[in-house]
């Protein structure tokens, strides 16, 4: 080997094969960044469903210690069969002393049923009534206690929630103690599922309707006495022009008759 390529050949640490005992860092400091993107979406994830959890909180000691908290009561004017002639929605106004008394479109004189329910309601449920979620009402043939599909179910689902439970076993007290033939009626907006399992809102209306029925059922109502029927966005309370609108036609009816009958297939056909 000549002179020159013994002075071009590179002199060697001898530390240079040896194995580098630091390379765990790089690994570590991988290992530390997965660490707090997990921790990160967790985070995430918990701001996202700590809004439920609140309501879910506040709703069950509403339940059981008569505390809610206080929604401002926005409602719509006076409600129209089929499709209304006006498409402005109204908010209503405190009436005036002298028709507080009898609202139009009310009999006079309160029937015993139609007293315990709302009693019974505003005791456990102080806001539902205030809020417009929960609407009772009377005539001569029927008391009508009207449900928004959002306190009663999630959205596109017809399992009753946890709120909606507790109330029917409320309801359910009462009705055992005044037994009477109840149509519960499921209504919907104009807007189609989007869903696989359920394919339109004919099939969501009738199945909100079957699952208040089942829970009625369950909690001690004859069944004789009950039927659930479902009228997709058919029968709407306001034309379903905006989410606004559309929130008020998404409702479960309860139509109980003021006659007593032994079941309600005799009551409406025979």
């Amino acid at each position: 080997m000549s002179d020159r390529q013994r002075r071009r050949r590179p002199l060697r640490n001898k530390d240079q094969n040896a194995p580098h005992h630091d390379r765990w860092i790089l690994s570590y400091a991988d290992f530390i960044t997965l660490l707090f993107a997990f921790f990160v979406a967790l985070y995430s994830i918990s701001l996202k469903d700590a809004g439920n959890e609140e309501v879910l909180s506040e709703t069950l000691n509403g339940v059981f210690d008569a505390v809610q908290k206080s929604i401002k009561p926005i409602n719509v004017g006076d409600p129209v069969a089929g499709q209304p002639e006006s498409e402005r929605l109204l908010e209503v106004v405190p009436p005036e002393e002298s028709e507080a008394d009898n609202p139009p479109g009310e009999v006079e004189g309160r029937s015993p049923l139609y007293d315990a329910l709302s009693q019974s309601i505003d005791s456990q449920f102080p806001t539902l009534q205030s809020s417009g979620q929960i609407s009772i009402s009377e005539n001569a043939d029927w008391i009508t206690l009207d449900m928004k599909a959002a306190l009663v179910f999630d959205q596109g689902d017809y399992e009753l929630t946890n709120e909606a439970v507790a109330l029917m076993i409320v309801i359910s007290n009462i009705l055992r103690t005044y037994p009477a033939p109840i149509m519960v009626l499921g209504n919907t907006d104009d807007l189609p599922t989007n869903s696989t399992t359920i394919p339109s809102n004919w099939h969501l209306s009738s199945l909100r309707a079957a699952s208040v029925v089942d829970e009625l059922v369950y909690r001690g109502i004859n069944p004789k006495l009950l039927a659930p029927l479902g009228f997709s966005s058919e029968n709407p309370k306001v034309r379903n022009t905006n989410d606004f609108a559309r929130a008020q036609n998404r409702r479960v009816t309860l139509k109980i008759s003021k006659r007593r009958a032994d079941n309600l297939y005799d009551y409406l056909f025979n």
